[in-house]
């Protein structure tokens, strides 16, 4: 009887322990990971794997063209999928050029398309080990939208030349298997980045501090946001809109017509990520007017950029859409400095230098 007392005792006691308060950063970082990276790099499995089987399909039944606009738009999800998940530029990404071998931008020579002609045109064995082996241009998505989008490749003569489906297979299963490298590096079964992003402190050699960390997710945006506004939109007008130097090639997902589409994903990604993981931050520190004034730019960059005309490849050549590409330009300026300056500033964060930057 004593020792059932004891035991009731005991358990009553833990059961009234406050649990260890959770701080608010911690708490925010913790939701970016579980609803946001993670569900991310889960979702592009699921398309790198769809893509994979979708063109399995075609390579069946090339002549077929309702397999081959199938596959067209499992290669669009899978893409749409990584404009997302390449938002997280540190962690399992940065091991082995594994962003390089998903896609391969700017690519201003047409060297993807080139190596891609060279490696069809060998005798060489193609197979996915090979693939990953060998030159990131022939390795991942981008490749991918040349076979499958390429005006000059796009025919079924085309598609039944037997390597052409090797190279096929071949890229879609490296793809899948990059994919599944990166969740894999964020899973407790894998890697463990998950431990490694929210346990800072003593021991982590990554992220020694707190503040650490919030640099590492804040960097990411500002890095994703610069890319936006200065390469994928910026860089077809020759820098800025108003610049006058119109070169349609210089965008990025060209040939797939998939460029708007991909500038809207990347911002609604970043949008997320800044709501869940550095608003809560922000507020719990007594920011609440820089939260919510780079909240209200957000909304405004994804106001500008919903109107403007599709395809972008043949749209931003014509003189009357000129306003909307600059205000469109000019609204990812304003967001990009509240992320890159003011932000910084007021959570005292030293932001390290970017190659993206056109400032």
């Amino acid at each position: 009887m004593l020792r059932f007392f004891l035991a009731l005792l005991a358990a009553t006691l833990a059961a009234c322990t406050p649990k260890p308060a959770v701080s608010p950063a911690a708490d925010a970082l913790t939701q970016a990971v579980d609803t946001l990276i993670t569900p991310w790099h889960q979702a592009f499995v699921r398309d790198t794997k769809d893509l994979n089987q979708s063109l399995e399909r075609l390579c069946h039944n090339p002549a077929n063209p309702g397999e081959l606009e199938a596959s067209r738009a499992s290669w669009r999800r899978a893409m749409l999928s990584w404009q997302v998940v390449q938002i997280v530029n540190f962690g399992p990404v940065q091991e082995g050029n594994l962003a390089w071998r998903v896609q391969f931008w700017p690519d201003t020579h047409n060297r993807v398309g080139q190596k891609v002609e060279a490696l069809l045109g060998e005798e060489s064995p193609i197979d996915a080990t090979s693939l990953a082996q060998g030159n990131v241009l022939v390795q991942g998505l981008s490749a991918l939208e040349y076979v499958l989008f390429d005006p000059g490749r796009i025919s079924p003569e085309q598609l039944e030349n037997p390597r052409v489906c090797l190279f096929l297979r071949a890229a879609a299963a490296n793809t899948q298997a990059v994919a599944e490298q990166l969740l894999h590096g964020w899973s407790a079964e894998g890697g463990n980045y998950r431990k490694t992003f929210l346990s800072p402190g003593e021991g982590n050699l990554v992220f020694p501090t707190a503040n650490d960390v919030l640099v590492a997710l804040v960097s990411a945006q500002v890095t994703s946001i610069e890319k936006t506004k200065n390469k994928e939109l910026g860089d077809a007008f020759g820098g800025r809109p108003s610049a006058g130097r119109i070169n349609p090639y210089r965008l990025e997902l060209w040939r797939s017509g998939l460029s708007l589409q991909a500038l809207q994903a990347e911002l609604a990604a970043n949008e997320q990520l800044f709501l869940t993981g550095v608003h809560p931050i922000l507020e719990a520190q007594g920011h609440e007017d820089l939260a919510r004034r780079i909240t209200a730019a957000f909304k405004d960059s994804r106001a500008q950029l919903a109107p403007l005309p599709e395809p972008l490849f043949t749209r931003l050549q014509e003189a009357d859409a000129l306003p909307q590409f600059q205000a469109a330009w000019d609204s990812l300026g304003r967001l990009l400095a509240l992320l890159k300056r003011e932000l910084p500033e007021t959570l005292q964060l030293q932001l390290g230098f970017n190659s993206n930057d056109g400032d």
